[in-house]
């Protein structure tokens, strides 16, 4: 996934399990948001619970025959 500081447009790139642990800790809290902090400027950025949640791996079923 890959999100933009709005600060200082530094792309920052979050991988699956990093996606996928933040969507956990967003759940489990209640909370609205997920804080990510830029490496370049240190500004927390916002990433929204909806947009974690379309960029979460799919975890896959298995069908029973």
């Amino acid at each position: 996934m890959q999100i933009r500081c709005f600060k200082c447009q530094m792309p920052i790139a979050l991988g699956r399990d990093v996606v996928a642990e933040a969507l956990e800790l967003v759940k489990k809290e209640n909370l609205t948001h997920y804080d990510v902090r830029c490496p370049k400027c240190r500004t927390t950025n916002r990433v929204a619970k909806k947009q974690l949640s379309r960029m979460a791996p799919k975890v896959k079923t298995e069908k029973k025959k």
